[in-house]
């Protein structure tokens, strides 16, 4: 089993380390939608070595309905039709559109 951030850790510290940066990821962007309205994943705050469970995480949100993007290549995210569900302010969803 490869190790996802380094050796000496067991596998039950894997997960719990995986779980958390799942956890972070999500509260990064739902922030970020919330204050911002959009966002490209090179702009979210983790490491080059997150960056393949952030992308992850973010696919997820868009299957669920958080997050949306105008195709499967394009760079911005933007606040989907379940993160209207957020407090997000009027002005700032429309200013988000493409």
């Amino acid at each position: 089993m490869s190790r996802a951030f380094g050796g000496g850790l067991n596998s039950g510290e894997d997960s719990y380390l995986i779980m958390t940066l799942r956890g972070d990821c999500w509260d990064t962007v739902l922030t970020i939608l919330v204050e911002e309205g959009r966002f490209k994943l090179s702009e979210l705050p983790f490491e080059d070595s997150q960056k393949h469970t952030v992308r992850r995480v973010v696919r997820e949100m868009e299957s669920k309905g958080w997050v949306e993007r105008k195709s499967k290549q394009a760079a911005i995210w933007r606040i989907g039709p379940k993160g209207l569900l957020l407090d997000v302010d009027e002005e700032l969803i429309e200013k988000s559109k493409f």
